[in-house]
């Protein structure tokens, strides 16, 4: 297995997120709040109501305007099935669910290629009266559920045929929703207070019309001691599906459907022992203090989980009650999002990093794989010497004339580097040839040109200021101008 570590940077993914956008006469600050990622995608919300679409293969990146205006979003999730859907929370409570057309194959007829479906919005609103702290899809894209802070959970069916979304609560916990997780239509919610399972069964009322109810069954008989961000998850563990749960003192419950609890795991002697650091490429100098207890799960490559908790991340096996590793020379965590082998980690407001066992699949990995050309494995980095003029040699001294390199008297050449060997300037040469391979590699790369430099005065490109975005029953609104162009109205 390859190791995980951070493999490159998400610097070009930073940069095309602007510093600023105009709102009116105002600037206000562009800062990353949440993240989510599929293998094609990576969907980062902002605190100004934007939810930046990344196409990972092209780099092109896409503005999703929610309708919550320059409200914060706190979460989002990505669910590829047919579509892809988009959900974005904001702190005001209102969710807006973005349906995200896929491009079709190159193999498709031209017909299909040119009837392009515009991104649909539904929005959410009224049921949630605090921020939205949690989102999970169903499978198939057409349910979502939503929890916020105040601990009410929230349905959302959505009719791709008829273009219309029904909502409604359908538990409410009273405290703060940490947590949720989503199988074979069970729910499972892991608030600040206890974690719940909600089944849906069928009902009649008395005129014979059908409904649902959602039965809740707890997890573990016995209560929390105290209020914490403990979260559950569903997991295979032993060959079998069961809960996974965190509990105080760096334990985990293992139980049923049915919310019996099987097993406790416990990994305090284990977190005291060495552990192996995942490595970073900017590793902050003052490590993390570890915590005492886990915070969230996130299932790991199948078999592995993932745990943060006060700004540490650690990746646990459960089968084999180990460690595998720790991450503890990050700023912060802000927020996590985990996709088979990969972890994506929002350090702060400009900063996102990828950890995984393989790198990216982006072309900007291409020069970090050959950077190996440049520098030996033998080789070790020193401080370079303070640069000198060194006296000319006897044998560079032009004689009457003629250039060092030009024949003398007698047919003789001047020997400019007597000492070398044919073995040395045959592993001189075949270095840079390499080099000049790699070189030739990185200029067949595509680029933007906008970034070349060009004489003159530069003109601005204009924007269409037309929102591809179609909110359902309602007519396209104009998107805000980027930051420095003048504004069409507040």
């Amino acid at each position: 297995m390859n190791t995980l570590r951070e493999w490159s940077p998400l610097v070009d993914l930073v940069n095309r997120i602007p510093s600023s956008v105009q709102r009116g006469l105002l600037f206000h600050d562009v800062s990353i709040t949440c993240v989510d990622l599929v293998e094609e995608f990576i969907a980062l919300g902002t605190n100004v109501g934007l939810v930046f679409w990344y196409d990972r293969k092209s780099g092109a990146i896409e503005r999703l305007a929610t309708d919550s205006g320059s409200q914060e979003l706190t979460c989002v999730r990505i669910a590829s099935t047919v579509e892809f859907m988009v959900a974005a929370g904001c702190r005001a409570g209102q969710v807006n669910i973005f349906q995200i057309p896929k491009t079709p194959p190159p193999d498709v007829c031209a017909e299909l290629l040119l009837k392009a479906k515009p991104i649909e919005r539904y929005t959410v609103r009224g049921l949630h009266r605090a921020a939205v702290c949690e989102l999970v899809w169903s499978k198939n894209g057409m349910r979502l559920f939503s929890g916020d802070a105040g601990g009410a959970v929230v349905l959302t069916e959505i009719g791709y045929a008829t273009k219309t979304c029904q909502s409604r609560e359908i538990i409410n916990e009273r405290y703060e929703i940490v947590q949720m997780d989503l199988h074979r239509g069970k729910l499972l919610v892991s608030s600040s207070f206890r974690t719940v399972i909600c089944s849906p069964e069928e009902e009649q009322d008395e005129d014979g019309h059908g409904g649902q109810r959602w039965r809740v069954a707890q997890v573990g008989k016995k209560d929390r001691k105290m209020l914490a961000p403990f979260g559950a998850v569903f997991a295979t563990v032993h060959g079998r599906q069961q809960i996974v749960s965190t509990r105080s003192g760096f334990r985990l419950w293992l139980a049923d459907d049915g919310g019996n609890v099987a097993q406790t795991l416990i990994f305090k002697e284990l977190m005291r022992a060495p552990c192996a650091e995942i490595g970073l490429l900017n590793p902050s100098r003052n490590p993390i203090r570890i915590p005492t207890t886990f915070g969230k799960l996130y299932p790991f490559e199948g078999k592995r989980m993932v745990s943060v908790a006060n700004g540490a991340l650690f990746v646990l096996d459960l089968e084999r009650m180990a460690v595998v590793g720790s991450l503890t020379r990050l700023r912060h965590i802000l927020d996590v999002a985990v996709d088979r082998n990969e972890i994506l980690i929002l350090e702060s407001a400009r900063s996102v990093v990828r950890i995984g066992t393989l790198p990216d699949s982006s072309q900007s990995t291409i020069v970090l794989k050959n950077l190996e050309l440049f520098v030996s494995a033998e080789s070790q980095i020193v401080q370079a010497d303070e640069c000198c003029e060194e006296e000319t040699p006897a044998e560079m001294v032009v004689r009457n004339g003629e250039s060092p390199g030009s024949s003398l008297p007698g047919d003789e050449r001047v020997e400019l580097d007597g000492g070398g060997t044919g073995g040395d300037d045959a592993r001189l040469i075949e270095g840079h040839m390499r080099k000049l391979e790699l070189f030739d590699t990185l200029n067949e790369l595509k680029y933007d040109e906008s970034i070349l430099f060009k004489s003159g005065r530069s003109r601005r490109r204009h924007r269409s200021k037309v929102n591809p975005i179609v909110e359902i029953g309602q007519i396209p609104k104009e998107i805000e101008p980027d930051a420095g162009e003048p504004s069409s109205g507040s």
